[in-house]
């Protein structure tokens, strides 16, 4: 296979893990052995949050803010970290540094946090141990997942295999597209795409459908309550390879990249394992593989801001059109599929689309990978036939933890619109939930039982959009910041008349909807008012600020 020059990006991250921080000097040198501009360097390393520009500490915690460790006491756990780190430093002189960040994708295992960027734990105790005893990490539970077509392992990549010896390539490769159209493949990233109009496209894109092309793997799932995603890397990174080669062969790229968020450092050990088993069939078919960090940040899941990280910039969304399909990496066709996309793609090939159209419950078709947190006694991902209902799910978890009764329920990660507990009973599908007044959304339930402030649920989910918003366009910069001004007012009573705040509130929703360049800008809005419309009392119990003669003046 080809070997690329590690990139700007690959050269911070080798700095950052060695040193744990970039320095000035370091970075000039880094420019003149690259023969690329400071300036260039700068931009690049000023953008991502991963990156720091002083000396670090001995020792850093990051503790996640976002809903499902807000729901499990994470404010609480925060100050407990923070008055045990300040004791951890009295006692040994070791300076220890704990901060906030945004989702770590250990929903699961809330309150999370990651110590020295690498080892993720859950609670401030298992936190403050690590500091001086480097935690093993938990024992991988035994899983037997349906969607895995290969009982042994010396039987795995078997329909790459028969689709790289077919008599006809190409004929080979229309029917396999033509399999997951039938089976009705959708994308499971949050859009819901058909996944075989977009490998169609892509396959015919470039001169005569030819020319350099890539296969990208999304695996920077960042939303709050999104997590089903670094399950299957670690359980199933075989079928996330040939989902990716299977599709390189269908759309005629050259090379594939698994782009994965820089906290999944123990799923990345794992899917580089498996890339070594995967490297010779992926040589021999001439194509060239490899895993990219990404150096941080929610709006790295936005297709175009992935792009142009892998191309060495800051990662800000791109105007659309020209889309990825034509225009994408380099300038060249590119698909984008998610992790969990390229896997049943993978088993789609292996068993067929009847097979997959089988799986499903209800009317509906195939399996899901659901994450589910909040309040329920047993989070974590399961594999359900689609069609499931959000009721049988939570049962799953092992109920409303407490056995408190239900009050809502975020069906499809943070962008999605929040549920009343009475919809309970929908299946888990695009169109069952769209039709709800939700989506299927990046395959995040979360659960909220009775005694649940709603609206400090909503301006959770709120701050966290506008804290990560990459501040490119003003409706979705500025919006955003007004959002949460408006939203503080109302659940703090300031707000002189709550119905003209929510007035703004969806005008500021339909600006940022039209305006904003992504989809951060154009779902911020989308959990907090959708509490608004689904549970009417919330209004109505928000007092209006009494004048003060200063209004009055």
């Amino acid at each position: 296979m080809r070997v690329r020059p590690p990139s700007i990006i690959a050269h911070l991250n080798e700095l950052m893990d060695r040193r744990g921080w970039l320095d000035g000097d370091d970075l000039r040198e880094l420019a003149r052995r690259l023969g690329e501009p400071l300036h260039r360097i700068e931009g690049v390393a000023s953008f991502y949050p991963h990156y720091r520009r002083t000396p670090p500490p001995a020792h850093t915690i990051q503790a996640c803010r976002d809903l499902s460790c807000a729901l499990a006491a994470g404010p609480e756990a925060l100050a407990r970290l923070r008055a045990g780190a300040a004791e951890h430093q009295a006692r040994t002189g070791e300076s220890v540094e704990v901060h906030e960040v945004s989702c770590l994708g250990r929903c699961d295992r809330a309150p999370a946090a990651l110590v020295h960027h690498q080892h993720p734990v859950q609670g401030p105790q298992t936190a403050l141990r690590a500091l001086s005893e480097p935690p093993e990490p938990p024992p991988a539970p035994a899983t037997n997942y349906r969607l895995d077509p290969y009982p042994s392992q010396d039987q795995r990549y078997g329909a790459l295999r028969r689709l790289a010896a077919a008599a006809d390539p190409d004929r080979a490769a229309e029917a396999l597209i033509a399999e997951l159209r039938e089976a009705g493949l959708r994308g499971m990233g949050g859009a819901g795409f058909p996944t075989a109009t977009k490998w169609g496209f892509v396959r015919g894109a470039g001169p005569e459908g030819r020319g350099e092309k890539f296969v990208i793997c999304n695996a920077d799932e960042s939303e709050p309550g999104t997590f089903k995603d670094r399950e299957l890397l670690r359980a199933l990174p075989h079928l996330v390879w040939e989902g990716i080669l299977l599709a390189a062969l269908a759309i005629r790229a050259q090379r594939g990249i698994v782009y994965i968020r820089h906290e999944y450092e123990p799923e990345r050990r794992q899917l580089a394992l498996e890339l070594e088993r995967a490297a010779p069939l992926a040589q021999a078919l001439g194509i060239e593989l490899e895993i990219f960090v990404s150096p941080g940040g929610y709006i790295m899941g936005e297709e175009t801001a992935l792009l142009e990280a892998l191309e060495d910039r800051r990662g800000e969304p791109r105007n659309k059109p020209p889309f990825p399909g034509t225009a994408g990496l380099f300038g060249r066709p590119t698909l984008i599929n998610n992790v969990e996309t390229l896997a049943i793609a993978a088993a789609i090939a292996a068993r067929g689309a009847a097979w997959w159209k089988d799986q499903g419950v209800r009317g509906c078709h195939g399996l899901k990978f659901v994450g589910i947190s909040g309040d329920v006694a047993a989070p974590g991902v399961f594999e359900v036939p689609m069609g499931t209902t959000l009721g049988e799910l939570i049962d799953l978890a092992g109920g409303v933890a407490g056995g408190k009764p239900l009050l809502a329920l975020l069906p499809g990660g943070a962008s999605s619109a929040f549920l009343p507990a009475e919809r309970a009973d929908t299946p888990l599908d695009f169109e069952h939930l769209r039709r709800a007044g939700s989506t299927l959304g990046s395959g995040a339930v979360i659960v909220v039982a009775e005694g649940r402030d709603l609206l400090a649920l909503g301006i959770n989910l709120t701050r966290f959009f506008r804290s990560e918003s990459c501040g490119k366009c003003v409706p979705c910069r500025v919006g955003s910041e007004k959002a949460v001004q408006l939203l503080d007012e109302l659940h703090g009573g300031q707000s002189p008349d709550p119905r003209a705040s929510l007035d703004l509130l969806h005008d500021l929703d339909a600006t940022m909807a039209q305006t904003s360049i992504c989809g951060l800008g154009q779902v911020a809005l989308t959990p907090a008012l959708s509490l608004f419309r689904n549970f009417p009392g919330l209004l109505a119990a928000i007092p209006a600020r009494r004048p003060s003669l200063r209004d009055r003046a």
